[in-house]
């Protein structure tokens, strides 16, 4: 994953920035360790989501940011930076 620009200090969780005319989505950790997020992916219902490991800061996820309707904190501390699997319930 490729760090994202930084996010507003105050803004925690999933945001879309733009760079000239491509759009992006991101999720900015503000804890300390790794955790798991959930990630929505737009079209194909619940089998195209993923959950992701992140690390404090700003993550963007892979793509073009109108594909993600949105990403949440699931649990997971201490889980491997980056570690992508499919989604599961939670």
């Amino acid at each position: 994953m490729r760090q994202a620009p930084a996010a507003p200090a105050a803004q925690c969780g999933f945001f879309r920035y733009s760079v000239r005319e491509s759009q992006f989505a991101a999720y900015n950790h503000c804890g300390e360790t790794t955790v798991r997020i959930h990630v929505d992916v737009r079209g194909g219902g619940s089998g195209n989501d993923f959950h992701l490991c992140v690390g404090p800061g700003a993550t963007q996820l892979p793509g073009a940011g109108p594909n993600y309707l949105n990403a949440y904190y699931i649990g997971g501390a201490g889980c491997r930076n980056g570690e992508r699997t499919g989604h599961t319930s939670h």
